[in-house]
């Protein structure tokens, strides 16, 4: 008995000081960022799962399959086989898939994952000289762009609060006929308070070496090598009364300013309704969206709002066994 109060009490301590300095990371991070449009694989920041883009993120919430592509601690939360799969219609006809699957090993849960995202065809263009002279040639053909991401994650309850898991994944990315590929890794963790339904959570994401690329003509030639999209995210929330959860998340990406979210999900026997605005953004600030859970599935919906372009819809299907 002794020893489970100290090592609930150790697990305790450990969990509420990994989260102090992760949000005392953000609060004091700096927000001048001169890394804008100076990392590949950007893919990796895009939410695939409709109800982690409603919220604006579930770093403390992320919970069955689709857990391994926000906070792979959140798998932890499964207890048999899982599936996951997000559609999104993004920004100018560009498509990304999601699909996931997961089960029990060695005492915790893993899953198996990937991403794919289709730009589309895009028209070619060149140059030319004539008479000395600079001339542009435009619609030269076209190209196509894919992106794509492979992902192995595990995670783990060390206690009745406490989770930990991670992700390694194999990412790819070609335009035209250039290709780059390289590592990146996830690591997350959640704590729950057991007080008043508060829950907390930090996962860093997207980090790893820089990804080497060769030298193309007219391809990658002027950047040797590139940086991941290394994002740290913390998130907190609570129950407001019963059946609506309010929360706050802090996202700090590698070539963006600090983002602070603030969101809601109110749930009522099957369904549920999901609300985040970004206080930062004032391109995509809202996120909307709801959910229906039967029968151990799970079908969300979700709409991104932009000030500039079509709005982003996303749609997704989960399964537990």
């Amino acid at each position: 008995m002794i020893k489970t109060i100290n090592l609930n009490k150790t697990v305790k301590w450990a969990v509420t000081s990994l989260l102090v300095i992760s949000l005392q990371g953000f609060l004091f991070a700096d927000d001048d960022n001169d890394k804008v449009g100076s990392v590949a694989f950007k893919f990796l920041n895009i939410e695939t799962d409709a109800r982690t883009a409603a919220l604006g993120g579930t770093s403390a919430q992320a919970s069955g399959a689709a857990a391994m592509f926000s906070n792979p601690a959140g798998l932890s939360s499964s207890s048999g086989l899982g599936l996951s799969a997000g559609m999104s219609q993004w920004l100018v006809e560009t498509d990304i898939m999601s699909v996931g699957v997961t089960f029990p090993l060695a005492g915790g849960v893993a899953g198996l994952g990937a991403v794919s995202v289709d730009y589309g065809d895009m028209l070619k263009s060149g140059w030319g000289e004539t008479g000395g002279q600079f001339v542009f040639e435009p619609n030269q053909g076209s190209f196509t762009a894919t992106d794509m991401s492979l992902q192995f994650s595990y995670a783990k309850s060390l206690s009745d609060k406490f989770s930990i898991g991670g992700s390694a994944k194999m990412i790819t990315q070609s335009i035209d006929d250039v290709d780059i590929s390289g590592m990146a890794y996830d690591i997350g963790m959640q704590f729950n308070t057991g007080y008043r339904g508060i829950r907390m959570g930090a996962v860093i994401s997207n980090f790893g070496p820089d990804v080497e690329t060769e030298p193309v003509d007219g391809g990658y030639s002027e950047f040797p090598s590139m940086s991941l999209p290394m994002t740290f995210s913390f998130g907190v929330i609570a129950e407001a009364m019963p059946g609506l959860n309010a929360g706050l998340n802090v996202l700090q990406q590698a070539d963006m300013v600090q983002q602070y979210i603030v969101n809601a999900e109110y749930s009522l026997s099957i369904a549920s309704l999901r609300f985040s605005y970004n206080l930062n953004d004032e391109q995509a600030p809202m996120s909307m969206g709801g959910g229906v859970s039967v029968a151990g599935a799970d079908i969300g919906v979700a709409m991104t709002t932009h000030d500039a372009l079509d709005s982003v819809m996303r749609i997704s299907v989960g399964y537990s066994f």
